[in-house]
């Protein structure tokens, strides 16, 4: 098979829809996005920079081989690419040039040079996010989750529409256990990002965790308003209606003596049940029946493929 004829225009569409994230130029919004191939973006960055590039254009397509040849693991290629950057721009004066090192550093396993790259660059530009965000990362990748759990709280401060520092923050919170801290952070996240089912799920997960049952369930349903055929929402939905109901069967007077054991609860119960909106036992068992229906429907349109898997559900489902 004849190698592939390089085309100058071509590679310069591809690695711009690359850097702006969009889709192949010509193609249709419902288009997939560009594919990223570091060593494919590598290889064409290559032998565009060997062509005539205005200035500009020179400089963004060596950072993008810069990136790309860390990503495919060719440090020697980096190191190449990033000593040219520095003739044009150096490492004090530039604070771009300085995250190019940090990035090098990391990629050698020295967490502790990128630390100290990124810590003197926000210095000089305290509002560089990209920085911050590698700061971040280099402490979560070294398992220093409280340090960066510090950062991020920082960060978030001064950057409050960050959805993906909110995100990250949350994702820290969980691992540490500390569910009311990555319940705020959720609650973050739908101010911002109000139609985003995922976050809707997220939150009810949490929240269901906590015990707060029935604002869980109200949250599911709004990620299957958004979402109809979510099953993560739908398993979610199923087991919140369930202690929804089993958490109110504990409360309900007449099912053990005043005081007694039998009509003992959590703290966390009675403060749901005091906290969220009354929804009838009727209504709550609706909602348990649509995520039974809907599930076994989803499952048995798999075809054969999803026969076992819908014998499977149909009796968890009928449990």
């Amino acid at each position: 098979m004849a190698p592939t004829k390089f085309n100058a225009t071509t590679a310069k569409a591809k690695l711009a829809a690359l850097r702006m994230g969009l889709v192949e130029a010509g193609a249709s919004e419902h288009t997939q996005p560009v594919t990223y191939d570091p060593s494919d973006v590598a290889d064409l960055a290559s032998q565009l920079l060997a062509t005539s590039l205005n200035p500009v254009e020179r400089l963004a397509v060596r950072e993008q081989a810069f990136i790309a040849s860390l990503d495919s693991g060719d440090l020697r290629a980096a190191s190449a690419h990033l000593s040219v950057i520095e003739k044009q721009f150096s490492f004090d004066e530039s604070v771009r040039v300085q995250r190019l090192h940090g990035l090098l550093a990391e990629a050698h396993g020295d967490f502790a040079r990128a630390v100290e790259i990124y810590s003197a660059a926000l210095e000089k530009d305290e509002t560089n996010v990209l920085i911050y965000k590698r700061v971040v990362a280099v402490l979560v990748s070294q398992g220093k989750r409280a340090e960066a759990i510090e950062k991020l709280v920082a960060y978030v401060d001064a950057f409050m529409q960050d959805v993906e520092g909110w995100t990250e923050l949350a994702a820290l919170y969980l691992e540490e256990n500390m569910l009311p801290q990555a319940q705020f952070c959720f609650e973050e996240l739908l101010l911002l990002r109000p139609q985003n089912h995922l976050y809707h799920v997220r939150y009810a997960e949490v929240l269901y965790t906590g015990g707060k049952f029935e604002l869980a369930i109200k949250h599911y349903c709004a990620a299957l308003e958004l979402c109809k055929d979510n099953v993560r929402a739908l398993y979610g939905l199923k087991v919140a209606t369930a202690a929804a109901l089993a958490a109110r069967a504990k409360i309900v007077p007449g099912k053990g003596s005043k005081g007694g054991r039998g009509s003992s609860t959590s703290l966390a119960t009675k403060d749901a049940a005091a906290e969220d909106e009354a929804v009838d036992d009727e209504t709550i068992a609706s909602l348990s029946a649509v995520a039974s229906k809907r599930l076994a429907a989803l499952y048995e349109a798999g075809g054969k493929e999803g026969a076992t898997s819908h014998s499977v559900v149909k009796t968890w489902l009928a449990i």
